[in-house]
């Protein structure tokens, strides 16, 4: 009875012995934290688990055989193993943003699924969660692992910035000078990822598209950060066109319920309601994307405050009509 306590408890821990190997393994998930054969059996020991290299060796091989790529590496000073992540930093980020951005699920069900992806994910990789975007592209990919990197190391980064001028050739801002900004967080919208760069000459944030930042380098130095909360500054930004945060009230026609609440979600207040309309105050940015969102609903949105933006909008409408006033229109025989 005994001899066959003993041997299920040895049989029990040596098939035990590689997911335990693994569990330690996920702690080390890149090439700069390795952990030796000394520690990890000194870790298994704790266990009470088979420790010798023998025992050892033939539990990563198992691992291998069912492609968890256990990997050993020497460097100068030091040599172990670690276990790559199943994700890379960037392809985490994707998803986690991507997760964050499905309204159609609960916030419990997004919440569950999050902690899920953070179970499978690099320990010790910071993640920026915002709003999703659609596929990479334009070779943004690298660009998104410097500036993560850059903001988890609080330094500036260097990047040229461009535009595409009618014959699809880039355009390089202030003459191809380099832009020095401090990275605050990366997000996205409509498609495109955006990166929330700090200045200390303005003393302000803005929005830079990612597709169109070219050499991207990190700076190592130390700086100074400011305050920052992401989703504050998001109100501040629609469309991602930054400007000076303000109150805004407008008075809509009761059919653009859901066209408001679908743009402005959470970020206002209603002030009054009856059969035809509804009036609401927002606060915003008063930036050019905010008065073309206006100006598309023209019959249906009226603004009642502040006054500075009612006369650009009647400065807007004035053009357009002295701009068409000019053709003149021969009538026909």
């Amino acid at each position: 009875m005994y001899t066959y306590v003993y041997i299920y408890h040895i049989m029990k821990n040596k098939n035990a012995l590689p997911l335990e190997i693994l569990k330690i393994l996920h702690d080390y998930p890149d090439e700069e934290h390795l952990i030796s054969m000394a520690e990890l059996s000194t870790l298994l020991e704790a266990q009470e688990l088979p420790s010798t290299r023998l025992s050892i060796y033939r539990a990563i091989e198992t691992l291998q055989k069912y492609n968890f790529h256990v990997q050993y590496k020497t460097h100068k000073y030091t040599s172990g193993y670690y276990l790559p992540p199943y994700l890379d930093e960037v392809e985490q980020f994707i998803l986690l943003d991507y997760l964050k951005q499905l309204t159609a699920l609960s916030k419990d069900d997004i919440q569950t699924l999050y902690t899920k992806l953070l179970a499978i994910s690099n320990p010790l990789q910071s993640f920026v969660a915002l709003k999703q975007t659609n596929i990479l592209n334009h070779n943004i990919r690298p660009n998104i692992q410097k500036i993560l990197q850059a903001i988890q190391h609080f330094h500036p980064i260097s990047f040229y910035y461009f535009d595409y001028t009618i014959s699809k050739q880039k355009k390089y801002r202030k003459n191809k000078k380099q832009y020095i900004l401090m990275p605050y967080a990366i997000t996205s919208y409509e498609g495109k990822y955006y990166c929330v760069l700090y200045s200390d000459k303005y003393h302000s944030f803005s929005n830079y598209r990612l597709d169109k930042m070219e050499n991207i380098n990190e700076i190592d130095e130390a700086t100074q950060t400011v305050a920052f909360d992401l989703e504050q500054h998001l109100q501040t930004s629609m469309k991602m066109y930054a400007g000076k945060s303000e109150t805004v009230t407008l008075q809509c026609d009761s059919q653009m319920a859901n066209t408001v609440i679908d743009e402005f979600s959470s970020n206002m207040i209603i002030r009054h309601v009856d059969e035809n309309s509804f009036m609401i105050s927002i606060k915003t940015a008063v930036t050019p994307t905010f008065i073309n969102w206006i100006m598309l609903f023209y019959d249906r949105v009226k603004v009642i405050e502040p006054t500075h933006l009612k006369d650009q909008l009647i400065q807007i409408s004035k053009v357009i009509l002295h701009t068409y006033q000019k053709e003149v229109y021969e009538p026909e025989d």
